[in-house]
C-alpha cells in the first residue's frame, strides 16, 4: 500500500499576477566583435568620383573595400563616441 505523503504547498512569491505586472526587462548580452557578420548589409550607392577614391584608398592601405569601410566607421565611432 503506497504511503500518503503530505504535499507542501507554498505560495509562489512573487504571485502570478504580480510577475504579470512586472515590466519586461531587456537582457544584456555582451556583444562579440569576431561574431559572423550575418546580422546587417547596408547597400552604399557610390558615385564614380567616390569609388575611385575607396579604390586608391585601399589599394594604398592594402585592404579590401569592405575591410576598408568597417575599419573607417569603427575608427570614426570610436572618435565621435569619446
Amino acid at each position: 500500500m503506497p504511503k500518503p505523503r503530505s504535499r507542501n504547498q507554498d505560495t509562489i512569491v512573487p504571485t502570478l499576477d504580480e510577475f504579470i505586472r512586472q515590466p519586461e526587462k531587456p537582457v544584456e548580452v555582451a556583444l562579440n566583435p569576431n561574431a559572423s557578420r550575418k546580422f546587417k548589409t547596408i547597400s552604399l550607392p557610390l558615385n564614380e568620383h567616390e569609388y575611385q577614391h575607396l579604390m586608391e584608398a585601399c589599394q594604398k592601405a592594402g585592404r579590401s573595400e569592405k575591410n576598408f569601410l568597417r575599419y573607417a566607421m569603427m575608427r570614426y565611432a570610436e572618435e565621435v563616441l569619446k
